[in-house]
């Protein structure tokens, strides 16, 4: 019995199948998937929390102390590090935004275990993945350059005889605007600042302050005897002359802004910011890894599959 010649043809058993749906996940599989898909949401809206946060801090806190006013009656202190860190801030708001985050990752580790042995994320290809994995790297990266000037900077400066001080006033602009870091070094010899030079004075009652030396006061023997000091934004010189004991250091050079971001990263809430943006990242780049590893070993699977159906199908 011959076919007829509008019949289709049989097809070959050996041939993939003509969907190119995938087939349908069974419910341990979707619970997987969908824990895996959680554990990334909840992973990218911690980061986006904390990168929200860390935005508004960080305008308030920087962008309001380099746009201060001139001003002599503070200056940030030798000391360092946490000078700008009881900046007025939206603290509260700021922890109010941290812990949910803190909550999401926790939420996402746990995901993440569930999600452990789930399918690739359909569509997706590796390569797109390990893009958006060196992305989150890169911003890794930037965070420990941010610890790295926060924390080991000023260590070596320590060694070569430098202080960092960050200036949260515009008293010494423009050679100095407010929130610039300042090297700063111990004189061998106080009472030798030559006029015009930079010192940092500590005052009686304990604070510090960043002027020039506008003049010197000698006594009837030459010897040096006070410094008379001025701001560069300040049209007056202070009132009170400061005998040269009281010059704790003098200012070598400054770099605009940097100080200010410098003692903010610095400060309990830069150090919480920059924490949780670590861990968010860090989970970010595991969870995007092992999507990554996911979908090669799929690609690999149907990669053999088709070599092994090419090689099984018999020739004429």
């Amino acid at each position: 019995m011959s076919t007829p010649p509008f019949a289709l043809p049989l097809p070959d058993p050996l041939d993939p199948p003509a969907a190119s749906r995938p087939a349908p996940l069974g419910a341990r599989e979707r619970a997987r998937s969908l824990a895996a898909a959680g554990a990334l949401a909840a992973t990218a809206l911690a980061a986006t929390l904390a990168l929200a946060t860390g935005l508004a801090v960080f305008e308030v806190d920087v962008l309001d102390v380099i746009g201060r006013p001139a001003s002599f009656a503070e200056d940030g202190a030798p000391g360092g590090l946490r000078d700008l860190a009881t900046l007025p801030g939206p603290s509260p708001v700021a922890l109010a935004a941290l812990l949910p985050a803190v909550a999401l990752l926790v939420l996402a580790g746990v995901l993440r275990r569930l999600g452990a042995a789930a399918p690739p994320l359909h569509g997706v290809s590796p390569e797109a993945l390990e893009a958006a994995r060196r992305a989150t790297a890169w911003a890794g990266r930037g965070l420990v350059a941010g610890a790295f000037l926060v924390f080991v900077v000023p260590a070596v400066l320590q060694v070569v005889g430098l202080r960092a001080v960050s200036l949260t006033t515009g008293s010494m602009a423009p050679a100095h605007p407010p929130g610039s870091l300042l090297f700063v070094s111990t004189p061998a010899d106080p009472a030798a600042v030559p006029v015009g030079g930079v010192v940092v004075i500590s005052r009686p009652d304990g604070s510090r302050v960043t002027h020039r030396v506008a003049a010197v006061v000698r006594g009837d023997a030459g010897e040096v005897t006070a410094y008379r000091t001025r701001g560069d934004a300040v049209a007056t010189v202070d009132p009170q002359p400061l005998p040269p004991a009281a010059v704790d250091g003098v200012v070598v050079a400054g770099v605009p802004v940097l100080g200010a971001l410098r003692a903010w990263l610095a400060s309990p809430l830069g150090i919480a910011i920059g924490l949780v943006l670590a861990w968010s990242f860090a989970g970010l780049g595991a969870l995007l890894g092992d999507d990554r590893q996911r979908a090669l070993a799929a690609r690999a699977a149907k990669d053999a599959q088709a070599v092994a159906r090419s090689t099984s199908r018999p020739t004429s």
